[in-house]
């Protein structure tokens, strides 16, 4: 007597052509999904930051831009060669100039300029895009940014700073000179009429 095969369970391999359960809207989803990822990489990848050479290039158009007082598209550049290089008083105080003479903000030319402050020299090359340093006028123009916001006192000082860089540049004998001074002895004049009207008020509080 010939027995009936037994029905045995076997593991199906899957084959080309089976439901392996993921239907072709899902397999489309994911490819696409992949190809925005894909694409997001090679973006992110071709924005990253200027090097060193293209921040030269951005600089020395800046530069451009200051020469023609076009100071809106100059600032745009200096700002960008700020954030992707390390801080320099050469750039800040274009940025403080730009900002003073090209849109009348002095508090915001104050800032940059007296970040440059305190790094000028009398060796300033302008047309140096290694440059690092400030030229001496940068108290100058400290000087205008502090008076136009009624820092009189600190004016006074900065008027005093670039004076004494004319002196030890043998320019004391200068009609530059001789203006300077008069903005100086002008802005202790008025820090002083500043203090004394405080004082008058706190008298008046204080009866």
């Amino acid at each position: 007597m010939v027995k009936a095969p037994l029905n045995e369970k076997r593991s199906s391999r899957p084959r080309i052509g089976d439901d392996d359960g993921i239907s072709d809207r899902t397999m489309n989803a994911v490819i696409v999904l992949f190809m925005i990822i894909t694409m997001g990489l090679a973006l992110s990848a071709s924005a990253q930051a200027p090097d060193s050479t293209q921040c030269r290039i951005i600089l020395r158009q800046a530069m451009l831009d200051m020469e023609r007082e076009q100071y809106g598209q100059a600032v745009t550049k200096l700002l960008e060669v700020r954030a992707n290089t390390p801080e320099n008083a050469n750039v800040s105080q274009m940025l403080g100039r730009c900002y003073l003479y090209g849109f009348n903000d002095a508090e915001k030319a104050a800032f940059y300029l007296s970040r440059a402050a305190d790094h000028v020299s009398a060796d300033f090359e302008e047309w140096d895009m290694d440059e690092i340093h400030a030229p001496i006028e940068t108290a100058y123009h400290l000087a205008k940014a502090q008076e136009l916001l009624g820092n009189y006192a600190e004016a006074a000082d900065s008027y005093q700073q670039f004076l004494t860089y004319l002196e030890q540049g043998s320019r004391n004998g200068s009609r530059m000179y001789a203006m300077i001074g008069r903005n100086a002895d002008r802005c202790r004049v008025a820090a002083v009429q500043e203090l004394d009207d405080m004082s008058g008020q706190n008298v008046v509080f204080n009866k």
